[in-house]
């Protein structure tokens, strides 16, 4: 969902709330459980059947580990957590950290943050030993911030997930690792779980269920990993509160959370062998928008709300349907369920509505793939009708 999505990289984690993202973005200009195994032996999808794919099996890590020292644990776990370098257009474009989760006959996969790599077209990781390799992205879904990327090197230290973040204890210690500011590569930082599934609003119509810590977490730590005592991952971190004379509020996606995504995001992605590069995991049942709205004005006075940029992805479900400047007058929401009720935000206009009136209607309608959205717009002089199928969104680059 396009408004998400932007939400995500610049507001989630800044915006009203305060809450600043965890990467370190530059500007474009300058316990125990047994290991699960993701299997993929029939892939799903409208691809080539001709075209030869590597059957992925994955194997989580499962490590027994014992609760010692501080210094015990850190020990065991330092080298699973890795810095990533992201590029833009061939130039360094920000910095983040991961963790090392899994691995199959090929390749070591590495989970992150969606907004650490999010418009990035080229991707880096620093293991804990200086070692750099080159990292593809294996799939994302911006709505959990999770993405995975891949690299092609195995027997390296794996992180072992907790078992069920659901029983956590507020006050249990845990310990982070990652590469804070982006230049920090390694940093490690202790303190205790503050909460458990603190609902963070992230818009007025989204919100989050994150694990909140008082561990110290700045911009690079995003995609980092929050351990419990034992070593066992708990989060992937992702955000902090971001404000004068706040300290101490930093949050990570629960290991429940992110596995879930993972799991769907390795269902399906699929590795080309002959073209050495990934068709993008996604996770099933997510749609997205590409438009993003804009007031017709001039300098003194805004008249109209109408689209300002369109999708770009064919996995947009109004890909190559709405227009730049066409002007919204209504718009229709059809559930495929007939049982539920037809929406309608009729008379948009500049002065009875807000661009985020608009947003708040389309994202808080509960919709699903096969809904339907129409658009009631102007076209230049003519009045038409767009009608929006609601289709699987897949982020690629």
């Amino acid at each position: 969902m396009k408004f998400w999505k932007n939400i995500l990289i610049s507001g989630i984690l800044i915006g009203t709330l305060g809450l600043a993202s965890c990467s370190n973005k530059q500007s474009q200009n300058n316990e125990e459980n047994d290991p699960p195994i993701v299997d993929i032996e029939n892939p799903t999808g409208d691809r080539e059947s001709e075209t030869e794919y590597l059957n992925l099996n994955v194997t989580y890590t499962s490590t027994q580990l014992d609760t010692g020292s501080v210094e015990d644990t850190v020990e065991q776990i330092y080298d699973s957590v890795v810095a990533i370098d992201a590029y833009m257009n061939n130039q360094h474009y920000g910095s983040g950290s991961g963790v090392l989760f899994g691995f199959d006959e090929k390749f070591s996969y590495i989970a992150t943050c969606h907004h650490v790599i999010e418009g990035c077209q080229g991707f880096k990781i620093i293991l804990s030993n200086e070692e750099t390799l080159e990292a593809k992205l294996v799939g994302g879904d911006a709505e959990s911030d999770i993405a995975v990327l891949s690299v092609e090197k195995t027997g390296l230290t794996y992180a072992s997930w907790f078992e069920d973040t659901e029983k956590l204890r507020l006050g249990s210690s845990v310990i982070c690792i990652g590469n804070p500011l982006g230049t920090l590569p390694g940093s490690v930082s202790t303190g205790v779980v503050s909460y458990n599934n603190r609902i963070i609003q992230v818009d007025s119509y989204h919100s989050m269920k994150l694990i909140q810590t008082d561990v110290a977490i700045n911009s690079g730590n995003s995609g980092g990993g929050l351990f419990n005592a034992a070593g066992a991952l708990i989060g992937i971190v992702n955000a902090k509160y971001s404000s004068s004379g706040i300290e101490g509020l930093g949050f990570a996606i629960p290991a429940n959370q992110a596995r879930t995504i993972i799991d769907s995001i390795l269902k399906t992605a699929r590795y080309n062998v002959q073209e050495e590069a990934w068709e993008t995991g996604y996770v099933e049942g997510r749609w997205e928008l590409g438009f993003t709205l804009g007031y017709g004005s001039n300098l003194f006075y805004r008249t109209s709300i109408g689209i300002a940029s369109i999708a770009t992805n064919p996995t947009h479900s109004d890909y190559n349907k709405l227009q730049v400047n066409d002007k919204l007058n209504a718009i229709t929401i059809t559930y495929k369920d007939d049982a539920k009720e037809v929406l309608s935000l009729t008379n948009i206009t500049a002065q009875t509505t807000t661009l985020e009136g608009i947003y708040q209607f389309i994202y808080s309608a509960g919709l699903s793939i096969g809904d339907v959205i129409t658009f009631d717009i102007t076209r230049g002089n003519e009045n038409v009708k767009i009608e929006i199928s609601l289709i699987q969104y897949v982020y690629n680059i």
